[in-house]
């Protein structure tokens, strides 16, 4: 009897074994799936934001541009100076004294000039102001000697024709020797009210930071960051311009016409070179550059690989020892089991605590999975302040101490679930308030990226009587699925409501915390398997199915309360209700 009994917890054990190597894995698998998807929500709100950045860049110098053509159009008629020199120079001058107020209240402007139309001005005529070192505005006499003022088909004239082509004109990138910068122009055409040609308004953009902030992007290791010209030409990047064509030939960046197109869903691509997986994301500026950012999918999943291996390594050694072990128990311990049968419940009961360790490996892995994807983005906005100069201390002191709270937190979670099966845990009166707060602010980053608004009402501050952290837990699940199904409806102002108060006040029995979303409603046929272990509508997107299972075991088994789920003319409540302290003691 002894020997069978010895066997069948040798066998359970080995079994508990596999089972949570296949826990392990899952979590595992399902960390690598949110990392991915982390990663290529990073990469294209980096890339969106830097292309913005360098939009509004060139935008403002645009606008500045328009605005002086429209006031052009607006003070010139060419049939009133065709033949008139003295109102023409009137009339320049005029213009004269708008570029030249015009550079000195927008510093960030380095040129600003207005060629006219020799055919209608009478002359060679130019108004040009440069800005020098010392941000001083200074008039540049340029040389309208020449005999040949414009000519058509010449490259130093290019600007001016191919702005009266197209309206307004982007140049390719130049580099200016004597000035050691690199910049670009932008010429708008100026027509007065007869459709008659005035002239060109243009500027000149040094783009020497634009060129440094691309090099100086910030990405994880086996990170690239390019910007190329709206012909995919190379102009600058963190990485020199032999290994962004090498990237080129092995597709690495694939360069589509539509690539850029922030409606076009290909702002993202994959690719494999050398067995090495890269994520690619593209954003487009005003001016038709396109910023590329690129990251190796390996490089960032290293730990993971590594772990993965000490899987298999672990998974191979308990393989051999239970096949070793299944063959001496099948040779020498069959028929004895088989006699042994009325032992059966022994072996359920072995089974159920196995199970129950199980389940409580994955209920651990779930409850890990948001802080630390919190706390990844918690640090990509921490980085992104500090490199633009936007890190103040408060925001310092806040970040740390919301690391604090995150780390904090995943260690209780390990405690809380290491006791989870005790019946003598030690229950206190705590501030149910105050537990919301803290479930909230360990998802503030998260709320924060996707722009959801939350809202809490409460007429007091209400305590309650049970488990504080499991409540706390409870709360977070909650909150965590309706951020979710907010994330999947997509609605045009997303937010959270919650609203704290007693139920029938008068005789305060009952605390009750309803917690609204404005997501999707919940199907008829799933509402009866939501508190289901296992059971889960988010299974492509690393969901367990035991979030909403353990938020009711917490609720009706430990708090003796009730929680529910219900549909709303504007979403989805859940519903939690939680006795008084003095109806609730033991």
């Amino acid at each position: 009897m002894k020997n069978i009994t010895l066997k069948i917890i040798l066998s359970l054990v080995c079994c508990s074994f596999i089972i949570t190597l296949v826990l392990s894995w899952t979590a595992v698998t399902n960390s690598k799936n949110v990392m991915r998807g982390e990663v290529k929500k990073e990469l294209l709100y980096a890339s969106q934001k830097y292309a913005n950045q360098f939009s509004s860049v060139l935008q403002t110098q645009e606008n500045v541009v328009d605005l002086i053509s429209t006031m052009v159009s607006a003070e010139f008629v060419t049939e009133e100076y065709a033949d008139n020199r003295p109102v023409f120079l009137a009339l320049e001058k005029k213009l004269n004294e708008i570029i030249k107020h015009s550079m000195k209240t927008i510093p960030e402007t380095k040129s600003l000039y207005l060629t006219f139309n020799p055919e209608t001005s009478g002359g060679n005529d130019e108004v040009w102001y440069l800005r020098n070192e010392n941000g001083e505005v200074f008039y540049m006499e340029a040389d309208n000697t020449v005999d040949e003022w414009l000519t058509e088909g010449n490259e130093d004239s290019d600007y001016y024709y191919d702005a009266i082509k197209n309206g307004k004109n982007w140049s390719s990138v130049e580099y200016d020797m004597y000035l050691n910068t690199y910049s670009v122009t932008y010429a708008s055409s100026c027509w007065d009210k007869n459709g008659e040609l005035i002239g060109v308004m243009g500027t000149d953009i040094f783009i020497d930071d634009i060129f440094e902030t691309v090099k100086n992007i910030q990405l994880n290791e086996g990170g690239s960051a390019f910007l190329m010209d709206e012909n995919f030409n190379y102009l600058a990047g963190s990485q020199p311009e032999n290994l962004f064509n090498e990237m080129k030939r092995n597709g690495v960046l694939n360069l589509l016409p539509e690539i850029a197109d922030p409606k076009s869903n290909k702002n993202i691509s994959h690719s494999t070179v050398h067995n090495e997986r890269y994520i690619t994301t593209y954003a487009g500026t005003s001016n038709g550059w396109i910023l590329a950012l690129i990251q190796s999918e390996d490089s960032m999943l290293l730990p993971i690989k590594y772990m993965n291996q000490m899987l298999i390594a672990m998974a191979l050694l308990i393989l051999t020892g239970v096949i070793a072990y299944a063959v001496y128990f099948s040779e020498r311990s069959v028929m004895p089991i088989v006699k042994e049968y009325e032992q059966k419940d022994i072996v359920l009961l072995h089974q159920s605590r196995q199970a129950k360790l199980g389940e409580m490996v994955g209920n651990i892995a779930h409850q890990w999975k948001q802080p630390l994807n919190v706390m990844s983005i918690s640090l990509s906005n921490l980085w992104d302040d500090f490199r633009n100069e936007k890190l103040t201390e408060k925001q310092l002191k806040d970040h740390i101490e919301n690391m604090r709270l995150y780390i904090k937190n995943m260690s209780n979670t390990v405690d809380d679930f290491a006791e989870f099966l005790k019946p003598a845990r030690k229950k206190q009166e705590f501030s149910l308030n105050q537990e919301i707060e803290t479930a909230l602010s360990l998802m503030a980053e998260s709320i924060k990226i996707n722009r959801i608004s939350v809202e809490v009402e409460s007429e007091e501050e209400l305590t309650v009587y049970g488990y504080r952290n499991e409540f706390c837990q409870a709360v977070f699940n909650v909150l965590n699925n309706a951020r979710d199904a907010i994330i999947e409806s997509n609605p045009e102002r997303p937010e959270i409501k919650i609203r704290i108060y007693i139920k029938n006040k008068n005789e305060e029995k009952d605390t009750v915390i309803d917690i609204l979303n404005n997501g999707k409603p919940i199907a008829d046929e799933v509402k009866p398997l939501l508190f289901q272990p296992y059971y889960t509508t988010k299974e492509e997107k690393g969901g367990t199915g035991i979030g909403l299972y353990l938020t009711r075991q917490i609720i009706e088994v430990h708090m003796n309360g009730s929680i529910d789920l219900f549909n709303t003319e504007s979403g989805v409540c859940c519903r939690i209700v939680v006795p008084k302290e003095e109806t609730y003691h033991e």
